[in-house]
């Protein structure tokens, strides 16, 4: 029995392709995080996708992303969860803001997708 569960515990890992970030917004109510994420084609595989979910351990200040690409601005909240973005391969710019005083921490996924399988993913904080 434990050689199944070990069996399936190690298939799990090999096959999570998300991909985290966390950051910290300090206590100033102007600051804002800027971040891209770039969905590349691999192989044969062209992104259609982005996943992205934005978690934070704290209830205030409001916390929020905007991931913006190609013209079009998709807002996403801790409330909210996880979303896909579907607008292909290239840059996704993310915003990361706050609605009031503190120091914020924050987390988000986010990996590319063509269809169900993970594509070359990578992060850049400016």
């Amino acid at each position: 029995m434990k050689k199944i569960l070990l069996s399936l515990l190690t298939f799990a890992t090999f096959n999570c392709f998300a991909h985290d970030y966390s950051g910290i917004l300090p206590a100033d109510v102007s600051t804002v995080d800027h971040l891209s994420v770039s969905c590349s084609i691999d192989g044969n595989m062209i992104p259609d996708k982005m996943y992205f979910k934005i978690s934070t351990p704290d209830s205030l200040p409001l916390i929020s992303a905007q991931v913006a690409k190609d013209n079009i601005v998709t807002n996403v909240t801790p409330s909210r969860g996880g979303i896909e973005i579907r607008q292909g391969a290239g840059d996704y710019r993310i915003t990361i803001d706050k609605n009031g005083t503190g120091v914020m921490s924050y987390s988000i996924e986010y990996h590319c997708e063509s269809g169900g399988d993970h594509t070359e993913t990578t992060i850049v904080r400016y």
